[in-house]
């Protein structure tokens, strides 16, 4: 049976409130507060395979937007001796700016793209600005180019990445959202991506702010909460730093830099 390592890379952070992120956050009655967030994407190694998890936002892009970003994500990435040019594989979980933004230092990848998000955000609706907002054009556009290129396969529903690797759609956050589910040595690891921004709103179910669809939102919190209830499974939230405290630095980064997860 493959079993992977699995690194989440963090770069960048953001200073906000409650009230900003979580979804109608006057709802529950509470004062605002501090709440950052910071930025990761993963890297999968094991059976003779390597696969990168998104691949971040574009350091001026997230400048643009009022990010802090601590390291570029492809420098961080030649840190961890990989080259992107010569990773393989780019699973794609969605399509916001954050996830797709260094997309031309993947030249010889292809890319596995949720075929909801393929369609949904090359389509007349999405440019409606409470969605358009999230994405980036040019972003948008270099996706589609690689499809005609032929280098896109698109996935959705539950799918077998390889052995071991499975993406399951569960909508949201983003109409094709996915998270990952990855067979480690210590048991599963569920990477959520923006299906679980942070953990309080898988253990309070308290969704985030920027959402298509508030059941699949919902119903997404029940399907992650009934996996990680499995023996040895964790979960693990695509924007907390929570997560920089719960899993140690792998050896010889930086810290805080790159999380070992597995």
């Amino acid at each position: 049976m493959s079993r992977y390592e699995v690194v989440a890379v963090r770069y960048a952070t953001l200073a906000s409130t409650r009230e900003a992120l979580f979804h109608r956050w006057s709802t529950y009655g509470e004062p605002d507060g501090p709440q950052a967030m910071d930025y990761f994407f993963y890297v999968l190694r094991g059976d003779g395979r390597t696969i990168v998890v998104d691949c971040g936002f574009d350091p001026a892009v997230g400048t643009r937007r009022g990010r802090t970003c601590l390291t570029d994500p492809v420098a961080a990435l030649r840190r961890l001796g990989i080259d992107p040019a010569g990773v393989p594989q780019l699973l794609i979980t969605h399509l916001h700016y954050d996830h797709i933004g260094n997309l031309d230092a993947f030249s010889g990848a292809e890319l596995l793209v949720p075929e909801r998000e393929l369609s949904f955000w090359t389509s007349p609706v999405a440019r409606y600005d409470q969605f358009w907002h999230h994405v980036e054009a040019a972003e948008i556009e270099r996706v589609a180019a690689a499809q005609r290129d032929g280098r896109v396969t698109t996935y959705g529903g539950e799918t077998e990445i390889a052995p071991g690797i499975t993406a399951l759609q569960v909508g949201g956050h983003s109409p094709g959202q996915q998270i990952v589910l990855v067979d480690t040595a210590a048991g599963r690891l569920v990477l959520t991506s923006d299906a679980v921004h942070l953990y309080d709103e898988l253990e309070q179910a308290r969704p985030f702010g920027v959402l298509a669809d508030l059941e699949e939102m919902y119903l997404g919190f029940e399907t992650i909460k009934r996996l990680g209830a499995e023996p040895g499974a964790v979960v693990v939230p695509g924007h907390d730093p929570e997560v920089t405290r719960r899993f140690a630095t792998v050896a010889g980064a930086p810290e805080g830099m790159a999380l070992q997860l597995s």
